[in-house]
């Protein structure tokens, strides 16, 4: 983790908004919010701007969901939370029980997605994707706004959780071989709405 940049993955970026958020006490979801921490931060004798706390949070439209901060700006982050380095951070965090007490909502796994149903999501600030199960566990983007799946991309993921982040441990670009790994609402979670057959002891129809 040396030079400007750091190599820190999306589940990570995603843990720590959420304990920041709740070290706050409020979830950031407007300019007055990032504004907020940053004076916060100010106080602590660290400068990151609003502008730079969206990015990371994924608040802006126009910044790639994969944004990577700077290291300084994660140091000072975690030091807000209370630790001297990253890897004090990282040593700890899965440990910690902010991940969990923040996701509420009913879990899915994709084993109970049954084929031919569709998966509609949501996350902020104005992204939707809807997702139709080809096999198990597998989903065709049908269609895609303001985000960096596109229709035709092939997706795979473990589980899926109302107002959780979506971990997506493997993408297809559609037309290409190449293959990512993408996070859906890191900032504040995804909703979705899944129409179709679930698997769950008997069969029923979730709309």
């Amino acid at each position: 983790m040396s030079g400007n940049k750091s190599y820190i993955d999306q589940k990570f970026i995603s843990n720590l908004c959420l304990a920041i958020e709740k070290r706050l006490g409020r979830n950031l979801t407007s300019p007055r919010d990032f504004e907020y921490l940053s004076g916060k931060l100010a106080n602590l004798g660290t400068r990151i701007s609003g502008s730079t706390l969206k990015r990371i949070w994924g608040y802006n439209r126009d910044i790639s969901d994969n944004y990577r901060p700077y290291k300084y700006t994660l140091v000072s982050l975690v030091n807000f939370l209370g630790f001297q380095t990253i890897e004090d951070y990282i040593k700890n965090y899965n440990s910690r029980e902010e991940q969990s007490a923040e996701y509420i909502g009913e879990t899915v796994t994709t084993d109970d997605i049954m084929p031919g149903s569709i998966v509609e999501l949501s996350w902020a600030p104005d992204r939707v994707c809807s997702l139709i199960c080809i096999e198990k566990g597998v989903f065709k983007v049908v269609h895609s706004e303001h985000g960096r799946l596109y229709p035709g991309d092939v997706v795979r993921f473990l589980s899926i959780t109302q107002n959780a982040p979506l971990y997506f441990n493997e993408v297809t670009r559609f037309g290409t071989n190449e293959k990512f790994v993408y996070t859906a609402g890191q900032r504040t979670g995804i909703t979705y709405k899944i129409r179709g057959i679930i698997s769950s002891g008997e069969d029923t129809l979730i709309s």
